[in-house]
């Protein structure tokens, strides 16, 4: 019993150290539900990592009332500490008589107290609920609701220990208006962490998560908060595989664009190049058997139209649409051919490519007039109010024979027959009886003057994921890491570390950065290489770190052992580029921790610039680097 006794005083007096101590860096893992301490804790310490983040549980902890287990969470946050490992837990998730917790705050209050009492310091930071503002973690979000159970923890753990300290609940996106809802409430004195997970639904972070996050510390500003850390609890991307979903609606559509067709010889235009051969083939399962399908890039789309033997162009699935070849695929539709635009709003972001086959954004392209030049009429709630923002729609009579009368799609997009000509024809494929409105959602829309071809269009959003590579995944993660840091977050925690892989094509089943047999992917190299790059107690350089253009981004910091670090990469076009650094001894290195050795001229090095950011350590770069 004394040497039990010795061991568990060792690990309280180690377990006492700042939440500062056990570094920047974390991973989010269900290790208190189904995901195993080891090898999970052995391979985070490998990588860097000195946080854990898991769900505490108060129906696991309390399945009928009084009835307390924590054996489980005991061996879990032991497991933790044996590793060097910091667990920060969820306090959330309520048992059934318990529900929801702020209708039952004494007994939400007697299990905050059961953990604070039961773990102290070895718990210093505890996070308030998961993602409050959202369905389904929060029935009916409501700040004032939250509020009261964040007002009632807050009560319950400075009342135990002053030093403890509470993070808000992790918001899912950056609500602005939820979050200032909370201020203005007073919410501002029952936390001392901002909490957030930025999530890009697979979109690039750069010109998004910057944006969101400056625009978060100028509402703490406002509400005199602006010392406070902002953590972000929650951040990654998966590595799924593509796969269309509303492929009946793609298959009617060209039956009634063309109804003498059987098979088609299309064209696919991607948004990337990355898992392009499991896009081609997804794209060649949705269209009719015997269909061929043909990639080609935004940039040689002109081009390949001029060859001939394409009888229908496809867009990527997505709101994405490259600016490259609109000329070209106007001319195209209006001699007879077919376009296809799925996935969102038709022709809304637009993007071109380099050499590479590198995406970057086009600000410069006019996406209504392009959508003009096709006729295509788009409509929703915030350009008209007789539109709803959300929507049930049912196959329409073009759909006969291709899907179920009574299936249902959810959509907040519509279409509208405005910009046609008399002769043409629109014809519906998802659609309902608004209140003064018909809503369609998919539709064809079948020239018959001037223009010759067809246009079908489904406005459903986000029902197709896009593939995304583990090559991208691990890109993605080193650039949203450069931008945290440049945002100066306190902590990052990624989400998540292990991929559950149940589904082939389902997103939630991909955003670990190791696969369910835990063998690392890419993105574990690339969060490595960042923590060793960017180790614990590194000090952000007070200068620019984006070029005027905003393609250029070039976070800088001051490492521990004083050597001056960063990284850069580019959201444009791929290329070489003469950079200029306060040393001759500079020394390179990729996503994956692998030497790179530019040609030098003096403090100038030759660097290739492109989407996957380039590590420099020992030396700054001059700050007229990028000519601002």
């Amino acid at each position: 019993m004394k040497l039990m006794a010795s061991i568990f005083a060792c690990v309280l007096a180690a377990a006492a150290a700042s939440a500062h101590a056990a570094g920047d860096y974390g991973v989010c893992a269900h290790l208190t539900r189904d995901e195993p301490a080891y090898p999970t804790c052995a391979l985070a310490q490998q990588m860097g990592a000195g946080w854990i983040r898991s769900d505490f549980d108060w129906r696991a902890l309390e399945r009928t009332p009084g009835d307390w287990d924590f054996s489980r969470y005991d061996r879990i946050v032991a497991a933790c500490e044996a590793a060097g490992l910091q667990m920060l837990p969820i306090l959330y998730e309520p048992p059934k008589w318990a529900y929801p917790a702020y209708e039952h705050l004494e007994a939400w209050g007697d299990f905050v107290q059961r953990v604070v009492s039961r773990y102290g310091k070895r718990l210093p930071v505890l996070e308030i609920w998961n993602e409050p503002n959202i369905n389904p973690f929060w029935k009916d979000p409501n700040p004032t609701n939250y509020l009261a159970v964040l007002r009632k923890a807050h009560e319950v753990v400075k009342g135990n220990d002053p030093a403890l300290q509470v993070a808000l609940g992790g918001m899912a996106g950056v609500p602005l208006d939820f979050i200032e809802e909370l201020y203005r409430l007073g919410g501002a004195q029952y936390f001392d962490i901002m909490n957030v997970h930025p999530y890009t639904n697979q979109r690039e972070p750069e010109g998004r998560v910057d944006a969101w996050l400056d625009q978060l510390k100028s509402l703490m500003a406002k509400y005199g908060d602006a010392a406070k850390p902002v953590w972000i609890t929650e951040m990654g991307w998966p590595s799924q595989k593509i796969r269309i979903n509303d492929a009946e609606v793609l298959r009617a559509g060209l039956a009634a664009a063309r109804p003498e067709m059987e098979t088609w010889r299309a064209l696919y235009v991607p948004a990337e190049t990355d898992g392009l051969a499991d896009a081609v083939q997804a794209v060649r399962e949705a269209l009719p058997p015997g269909s061929s399908v043909e990639a080609c890039l935004g940039p040689r789309l002109a081009a390949r139209l001029a060859q001939g033997g394409v009888d229908v162009v496809i867009h990527p699935f997505t709101e994405d649409y490259p600016a490259d070849g609109m000329e070209a695929l106007e001319a195209f539709v209006k001699a007879g051919g077919v376009f296809v635009d799925f996935g969102g709003m038709p022709l809304f972001n637009a993007y071109r490519m380099d050499g590479q086959g590198h995406a970057y954004p086009d600000a410069k392209a006019d996406n209504a007039q392009n959508r003009a030049r096709l006729r295509i009429r788009e409509m929703a709630w915030w350009l008209d109010a007789r539109y709803p923002a959300g929507a049930t729609v049912r196959p329409a009579e073009a759909m006969e024979g291709f899907a179920p009368t009574n299936k249902t799609y959810a959509v907040s997009r519509f279409l509208t027959p405005a910009l046609l000509k008399e002769e043409d024809v629109f014809i519906p494929l998802l659609s309902a009886q608004g209140k003064d409105v018909e809503l369609v959602a998919a539709a064809v829309y079948k020239f018959n003057s001037d223009y010759k071809g067809a246009v079908i269009v489904n406005t459903r959003v986000e029902w197709t994921p896009g593939a995304s590579s583990e090559e991208r995944q691990a890109r993605m993660t080193a650039r949203a890491l450069g931008i945290f840091a440049a945002e100066r977050v306190e902590k990052v925690f990624w989400y998540e570390f292990a991929s559950k892989e149940t589904d082939a094509w389902g997103v939630h089943s991909h955003y670990g950065i190791v696969h369910a047999n835990f063998a690392p992917k890419p993105a574990f190299g690339a969060y490595k290489t960042f923590i060793e790059h960017r180790p614990a107690g590194s000090v952000q350089k007070p200068v620019r770190w984006k070029d005027r253009s905003g393609r250029i981004y070039y976070p800088q910091w001051t490492r521990p052992d004083a050597k001056e670090a960063g990284l850069v990469w580019t959201v444009g076009p791929s290329g070489e580029r003469w950079l200029d650094f306060s040393s001759n001894r500079v020394v390179f290195h990729n996503v994956q921790g692998l030497r790179v050795f530019p040609k030098r001229d003096g403090t100038k090095y030759l660097v290739p610039l492109s989407g996957s950011p380039l590590y420099f350590t020992g030396g700054s770069l001059r700050e007229n680097a990028f000519g601002d």
